[in-house]
């Protein structure tokens, strides 16, 4: 071999040599920019390609009653979910899964589309609570229903149906604006959460840790194996102020009292069908029963409710939805009497023994206010038993509209509770010549001054705070805010959170004026507006105090009222009773807080019962 030809070989092995390094350096370089510098991210891609990440929601926390009695609790059920990206393309996985989850095939894209805006790569809940035929059809199926999984899931039930339904509320899928709301605090879109009532005031406290299970899956997106995996954490418990003996008693006393003024030919009876009641401690504020009718069932809301369904229940013109105690609007009629004689006693405008006539008609300037049948000669304690509007009407010219007003305010109307239950309740209103002048630019006239002493014209109140205001005669001018949670615990038992009663003022009212006005409310179920319902009833030893009420609804029927507490002498339960279009509040409502008082004081209702009668005009005067 010539010396040109070993030159030329030479050059070769050169270039070769070279290029070699250059590949090899380069090829290095790749490995460097992958691994070091896009190291993170690309481990991040090449685990998505081949694991899957499903998020199983925890058990919710319980309900439990004041004593210990389970009201509220979940079941398991089954979830169907999918990875978009593994079935988006597969035409025949989404023919299949709309039909055995009776869902739309654009339903079905809708709800991959929304999961994917925020769990790219993961698991997407399409349905839960699904039925066992459909589990087992997608079961059988499996092997070609690729990135398809069925999961156990915790799902509410809530065991006695439409019973307490606007205390517990109920559960839904969260919105795009709840997600933003709650960002960082654990939730996910697919999730269930609380809409109304307990769940949603305390869904954070009740909704637990999630559970996660990694998936491997092949390149199709056909679950292989478990990779890794994290139990979840129930959520914390409830502990309620509900006695559940008296809520059932209350939840069946309306249903009942609804089905027999049905029954009645009276037209001021025969249209009710709608109404609340709610039992209060004076002594500390804690609700022991609440009901607002009608109701509807929570379980409906468990999995995903049919459109059709949540139409009827939308477009039902009694509302079922909302939870009257807290926000039904009403004028109280005649239970507000108590707070004009309160007013005019405390300014030091009438005396004990005065004597007023009644002679059925209150004249003022055109307008005149009735009274019937007219009472004669009557003192304040006798105003109230008969629940006279003379009485009452004169007692509000010497007050005045502006410190009447202002004695219901003390009280605790035209201002919430403070109750810790959403939706949150309504404000009320109690109103007077500056509020009149500003909300509606008129002038305040005398007769309005009138109407407001006997509940009717611009007052309003919700249930609850009638409530609240008839625990503070109770008690003696405490003031308390309602409560419904007493502790939050673990699923173990350990106490998280302990609420204490709150006090929220002491209103300093004079002794001997408050005696006098718990005397006229005690001679209301004695001796006046209220004694046909209480007939029987053992008030000699169980005294109860209350006042009936009748309040006019424009192009309604009048609205009957019953505010109530007992024992008189030592009052320790405060019921309150609002029966709409149910005419005179002595025939409608008293009864029902009658049966409440039956079954919280142990009375025998067989012995305490006497035949019924038709009543007679001086039983409904109220």
């Amino acid at each position: 071999m010539n010396n040109r030809t070993i030159r030329g070989l030479d050059r070769s092995v050169k270039v070769l040599t070279i290029l070699v390094f250059m590949i090899f350096s380069l090829l290095l370089f790749r490995l460097w920019y992958l691994q070091i510098i896009k190291g993170e991210e690309t481990f991040e891609k090449s685990s998505q390609n081949r694991t899957r990440p499903l998020w199983i929601t925890a058990p919710r926390g319980n309900f439990y009653d004041r004593n210990g009695e389970l009201l509220v609790t979940s079941r398991i059920s089954h979830v169907v979910s999918v990875v978009p990206e593994d079935i988006e393309d597969n035409p025949y996985v989404i023919q299949f899964l709309s039909q055995v989850l009776a869902l739309s095939e654009e339903e079905l894209f809708q709800r991959m589309e929304e999961g994917a805006k925020y769990q790219k790569d993961q698991y997407i809940p399409l349905k839960r609570d699904v039925d066992g035929v459909a589990v087992g059809q997608i079961l059988e199926a499996k092997l070609d229903l690729p990135g398809v999984v069925v999961e156990d899931y915790p799902v509410r039930n809530y065991p006695r149906g439409e019973w307490g339904a606007h205390l517990f509320g109920y559960l839904g899928e969260i919105s795009e604006q709840e997600l933003a709301q709650h960002r960082g605090l654990g939730y996910r879109l697919g999730d269930a959460i609380g809409k109304t009532g307990l769940e949603k005031t305390y869904d954070h406290e009740l909704k637990g840790e999630e559970a996660v299970r990694i998936w491997e899956v092949d390149r199709v997106g056909q679950p292989i194996l478990v990779l890794e995996e994290k139990k979840y954490v129930p959520g914390h418990n409830l502990h309620l102020t509900i006695d559940a003996h008296l809520q059932a008693v209350a939840e069946q006393a309306i249903r009942d009292q609804l089905a027999w003024a049905k029954t009645q030919t009276n037209p001021q009876l025969n249209k009710a069908n709608a109404g609340s009641v709610i039992a209060i401690d004076p002594r500390n504020g804690a609700i022991l029963a609440m009901v607002s009718y009608p109701e509807y069932d929570p379980n409906q809301f468990v999995g995903n409710i049919s459109s059709t369904a949540f139409n009827e229940l939308l477009n039902n013109p009694l509302n079922p939805f909302s939870n009257r105690v807290t926000r039904g609007h009403f004028m109280p009629g005649s239970t507000f009497k108590p707070i004009t004689v309160l007013a005019a006693l405390e300014e030091g405008l009438v005396k004990p023994g005065e004597t007023f006539n009644c002679t059925g008609v209150v004249r003022v300037g055109n307008s005149q206010l009735r009274c019937n049948p007219p009472h004669g000669k009557l003192n304040v304690i006798d105003g109230l038993k008969n629940s006279c509007n003379t009485v009452m009407a004169e007692l509000a010219f010497r007050t005045g509209p502006d410190k009447l007003a202002e004695h219901a305010r003390l009280l605790g109307l035209g201002a919430r509770t403070g109750l810790n239950l959403e939706p949150t309740e309504l404000e009320g209103l109690i109103g007077d010549p500056a509020w009149k002048r500003k909300a509606r630019g008129e002038t305040w006239y005398p007769m309005e001054t009138a109407l407001i002493a006997i509940g009717q014209s611009f007052v309003n109140v919700t249930p609850l705070q009638l409530a609240q205001v008839y625990a503070s005669i109770a008690s003696g001018g405490e003031v308390y805010t309602p409560q419904l949670v007493k502790k939050i615990t673990t699923a173990e038992g350990e106490t998280v959170t302990e609420f204490s009663p709150q006090a929220v003022r002491k209103i300093k009212l004079k002794p001997e004026n408050l005696a006098i006005v718990r005397e006229g409310l005690e001679q209301v179920v004695e001796d006046g507006t209220a004694r046909y319902a209480f007939q029987g009833f053992p008030l000699d030893k169980i005294p109860v105090a209350g006042k009936t009420g009748t309040a006019e609804n424009k192009g309604k029927n009048d609205f009957a009222f019953f505010a109530s507490y007992a024992p008189a002498d030592q009052p320790e339960l405060v019921v309150v009773v609002v029966i709409e279009e149910g005419g005179f509040g002595s025939q409608a409502a008293a009864p029902l807080a009658r049966k409440i008082y039956e079954a919280y004081f142990g009375i025998d209702r067989a012995k305490a019962a006497t035949s019924q009668r038709v009543p007679d005009q001086m039983d409904l005067l109220e």
